[in-house]
């Protein structure tokens, strides 16, 4: 009877030594469990039960449990990579049969599904067109390589700040001379015509006359006629100015720009006016207006502010869209104008402010601040590029700072293709796009059990479901009991060398310790032998 027991212990010894061996093996599978050999005595017993005094039969492997327990996370370089911080199974589809696995080596093969090293292709809860996730559709995650296709720009979003303390844009008159082969030569100058202003010109009643100007007439040698005009009629006589010299020039008129009672002076100081050769440009001015260039978006002293962004057509071209703003005379009012490529598809628009500073009507409608520009063809395009673009302006403000663009968007795009996929702490995967664009993908999956214990280990750090343990529970990371994702990381074995090498010792002297037990009865059985 000796022997058997002490046979059991051998056994029992030598299975421990087994499991603990396949621990050692397995200390740097990734996403591999370690296994606990666990023991039970053996008694003899009848229908009457066991008695008292019953010495035992040995002992027996009573089961070889699995332990869940979380093993080291390492980061790796593969977005790919997944590791489980906390409870579940990734969910892998292998021809049909789900199986599960802590292992999260993953990588795309050639239909763009994501796989393990086994070609089993990872479960998760899949994304419609719009990007929205619902738990009811899953399926094998698959990456779309194709290009996506280009989005036209339909709506520009800003949020600007114009600076109130701006003046209205007066660009100086500019004449030159030029200089050719070292001979001087008169060039022909023109003067870009200018809409000038003499403020309110007020006469004794405080009544505001008609529209004015003052007109110049080249009359030779150096002298030119002002002339000054109310409401189109001359004003007394012209006034001779000759060039060089300081004059005060004195106009009158009466309250309804009719008669001759004097009220207003107007000083000239024409010391500083040359007289070149050349055909000159009227300058005209009107007396209920600002003294304001005619806009040019190639000279930057007929506008304040200027800003641009990228748009796309509906080929996917990029276009450059720049809007110019330039303060107007009316108090609170600025002009907008839009060109794209340098060709002007807008404007001007008026852009009206409360006092406050937010913007209260744009061409004199209110909310919501919205400026159409209608179709038009970018200049080197075809006509099944054409844009149209809503210009959303209700971040539009008008405080007392400088010029700053707090918000500009647009929702169009260029054609993209894949170059890259984030994946969240909760599952989400997101694919990132040469456009600059991403798109949500779908959810990684992952499973649950009952009882981990009962899943059966069908190798490639791999389980599958069992009576035992229970039918899968499979939602999303984070949401009940599971963990979350790690991306970038994959999980490794939760086996502690220094504990599986004590154990490993423990084992060997359990067997050796049996082994005596056999020698001694061998020997009891040879002395009994030998009794004559």
């Amino acid at each position: 009877m000796p022997f058997r027991i002490a046979l059991s212990g051998l056994n029992a010894a030598s299975a421990d030594l087994r499991v603990i061996g396949n621990n050692v093996a397995n200390a740097s599978t990734t996403g591999y469990k370690k296994s606990r050999a666990e023991f039970a005595d053996i008694f003899a017993s009848s229908s009457l039960g066991t008695a008292a005094n019953a010495i035992g039969a040995g002992v027996r492997i009573s089961s070889v449990s699995q332990q869940f327990t979380q093993g080291n996370v390492g980061f790796t370089d593969n977005n790919l990579d997944l590791a489980v911080s906390g409870s579940g199974f990734f969910v892998l589809n292998d021809n049909g049969v789900q199986v599960y696995t802590r292992a999260g080596s993953m990588s795309v093969d050639n239909a763009g599904f994501v796989v393990n090293n086994q070609g089993q292709q990872l479960t998760a809860f899949l994304a419609d067109s719009s990007g929205n996730i619902s738990n009811g559709n899953s399926g094998p995650l698959q990456l779309d390589t194709t290009d996506i296709a280009p989005q036209p720009t339909s709506a520009v979003t800003m949020g600007l700040n114009l600076d109130a303390s701006d003046a209205v844009p007066v660009p100086p008159v500019p004449t030159s001379v030029v200089t050719l082969a070292g001979a001087g030569q008169a060039l022909d100058t023109t003067v870009s015509p200018v809409t000038t202003n003499l403020g309110n010109i007020l006469d004794s009643y405080g009544s505001t006359p008609s529209a004015s100007e003052i007109v110049w007439t080249d009359a030779g040698g150096g002298v030119w006629n002002a002339q000054f005009r109310v409401g189109g009629a001359d004003q007394g006589a012209a006034v001779p100015v000759t060039i060089g010299t300081t004059a005060t020039v004195s106009f009158a008129w009466d309250p309804d720009g009719g008669g001759a009672q004097p009220s207003q002076t107007i000083t000239m100081d024409t010391t500083s006016l040359t007289e070149v050769s050349g055909t000159g440009t009227t300058l005209t001015g009107s007396n209920n207006g600002s003294l304001q260039a005619p806009f040019s978006s190639s000279d930057a002293s007929t506008f304040n502010s200027s800003t641009a962004l990228t748009v796309y057509d509906s080929q996917g071209t990029a276009h450059l869209a720049t809007y110019y703003f330039r303060k107007t005379g009316t108090p609170n009012n600025w002009e907008m104008y839009s060109f794209v490529n340098s060709t002007q598809v807008d404007g001007p628009d008026t852009v009206t402010f409360a006092t406050n500073g937010t913007i209260s009507a744009i061409n004199g409608n209110g909310a919501p601040f919205t400026q159409t520009i209608p179709g038009f063809v970018p200049t080197g395009t075809t006509a099944p590029s054409t844009m149209n673009i809503v210009n959303t302006l209700t971040g539009l403000t008008q405080y007392g700072s400088a010029f700053s663009v707090n918000t500009l968007s647009q929702d169009g795009f260029a054609t993209g293709r894949l170059r890259g996929v984030d994946i969240a702490d909760t599952g989400v995967v997101t694919a990132r796009f040469t456009n600059g664009q991403s798109r949500t993908l779908g959810q990684v999956a992952l499973a649950s059990f009952p009882n981990t214990q009962g899943l059966r280990q069908l190798g490639d750090t791999s389980w599958g479901e069992t009576f035992e343990s229970g039918s899968a529970v499979i939602s999303q990371p984070g949401t009940g009991s599971l963990g979350l994702i790690e991306s970038g990381a994959l999980e490794g074995s939760n086996v502690d060398l220094t504990e599986q090498l004590v154990g490993m010792i423990t084992a060997q002297r359990n067997f050796q310790a049996n082994a005596q037990v056999i020698t001694t009865a061998d020997t009891v059985t040879q002395t009994i032998i030998n009794i004559r």
